[in-house]
């Protein structure tokens, strides 16, 4: 609905050096705002795709370090929850349901490795993303 003017603010490298007198790039952005139903929508132009590409490899570092906590809870957490879940299959086999007890305890142990491997599989895959 709203279209506010575009107006020159400066370059990425002043951004993110907050450096005053920073050399002027050959390729300033502007930012474009759009006000349409509550919505704001930022649009970036003249953005050089050098840093582009390191502005996405700084936020993806920020982002895997943030969650890293998170996947080690969730790692530290599967050793336990697979011990009661393969002693309810020990159970299962001395009460006599022994096909019940013999799935819940492989089950238990495919699902602590695949829990142990799924960083080491994402970080495959973002390697082979970034490759292409």
């Amino acid at each position: 609905m709203f279209r506010q003017k575009v107006e020159r603010v400066g370059t990425i490298r002043e951004f993110l050096h907050k450096e005053k007198g920073c050399a002027k790039s050959a390729h300033p952005f502007k930012v474009a705002a759009t006000i349409a139903g509550g919505t704001i929508l930022f649009t970036l132009t003249g953005f050089d795709t050098a840093h582009a590409a390191e502005l996405s490899g700084a936020i993806y570092d920020k982002i895997t370090t943030a969650f890293m906590p998170v996947v080690e809870l969730i790692k530290g957490l599967a050793y336990p929850i697979s011990l009661i879940v393969m002693t309810g299959g020990a159970i299962m086999i001395m009460i006599g349901s022994k096909e019940k007890g013999y799935s819940m305890i492989q089950n238990a142990g495919i699902g602590y490795i695949l829990v142990q491997m799924v960083p080491l599989l994402m970080n495959l895959l973002v390697e082979i993303a970034k490759s292409l």
